[in-house]
């Protein structure tokens, strides 16, 4: 008789154990690699501690090495000391995962299953949801507060959509409601903000072109970003690293990002062919991360 109960009990919990997969989003592995990262920037204390710990040193600075002579635009290098010095200051930031959390939008793709797309992301954008960066805003603040124009240079750019047939750049329009929504300065003519692709010039995801359009009217004294390129492109950096390093810390200011950004693009360069279908694209991609992991030291002993 025990045996007959222990059965029956067994059969009725195989349909729960086989049913409960299919309730449930089936993410691609690549999104669900995305999750720990994603916990870590919504739900770590340490990440909030490190970012307001890099807008306390860069606040530190604004009456020290940025207010000193000099630019933090590898752009304006060759600009003369005289000339540098008779031109008004700005400092330039980049917005998404600088100044702006947009986690929320990731956190919704993970749990739909979902990467990112360009669809969803405009739609994201439209909200004007995100919040402030930890330190950001008091950041902005004093800087705008001790004369310093604030520019905001974001890849963000420019797309039609249906629900906005009579606005040339939706992107722009509800990222400044959600940045005055902040409460962050310079933006009451909206000319603060800088998108990729507003202008021919502006297409690349590069903003070497538009912080050599700030340099002509201002002098950049400090660089805010969560990517390397949001300062210089990954190749001059190779090549000048000695000489550039020392920028961070007193006029160029990094903030950490797991999710997303050149350093991963530049670790996946060339996995993918244009005919690649999207789901070879997406094995091979992740092929590629995992083929780039160090197991060991490289001057490790071998035994």
């Amino acid at each position: 008789m025990k045996n007959l109960i222990l059965a029956f009990v067994g059969m009725l919990f195989i349909p729960l154990v086989i049913a409960r997969p299919a309730t449930a989003p089936v993410s691609p592995v690549t999104a669900r690699e995305q999750l720990n990262a994603t916990l870590w920037l919504q739900r770590a204390t340490e990440y909030e501690l490190s970012t307001l710990q890099v807008y306390r040193l860069a606040t530190e600075r604004l009456p020290t090495v940025i207010a000193a002579p000099g630019t933090a635009a590898t752009e304006q290098w060759n600009t003369a000391a005289v000339q540098l010095a008779a031109l008004p200051t700005a400092i330039v930031v980049d917005l998404d995962e600088t100044v702006l959390d947009n986690t929320y939008y990731q956190a919704r793709q993970l749990l739909q299953g979902r990467e990112y797309e360009e669809s969803s992301w405009q739609a994201w954008m439209q909200e004007a949801a995100a919040t402030a960066i930890p330190g950001a805003v008091d950041f902005l603040r004093a800087a705008a507060a001790a004369g310093h124009r604030v520019f905001y240079v974001t890849n963000r750019f420019c797309q039609r959509l249906e629900s906005s047939p009579d606005d040339p750049c939706p992107a722009r329009t509800a990222t400044l409601r959600n940045l005055r929504e902040l409460g962050l300065p310079n933006l009451e003519d909206g000319e603060s903000l800088m998108l990729r692709g507003e202008r021919p010039q502006w297409s690349s995801s590069d903003k070497s072109a538009r912080r050599a359009a700030i340099a002509e009217r201002y002098r950049i004294v400090a660089l805010v970003g969560d990517d390397l390129r949001d300062f210089v492109d990954r190749p001059v950096f190779e090549s000048r690293r000695s000489e550039l390093s020392g920028l961070f810390g007193t006029r160029w200011f990094l903030l950490p990002n797991p999710i997303y950004g050149s350093w991963e693009r530049e670790l996946t360069s060339g996995a993918c062919a244009p005919s690649t279908s999207v789901a070879d694209c997406a094995a091979q991609t992740l092929a590629r991360k995992y083929g780039q992991l160090k197991p060991q030291p490289a001057n490790a002993p071998k035994h």
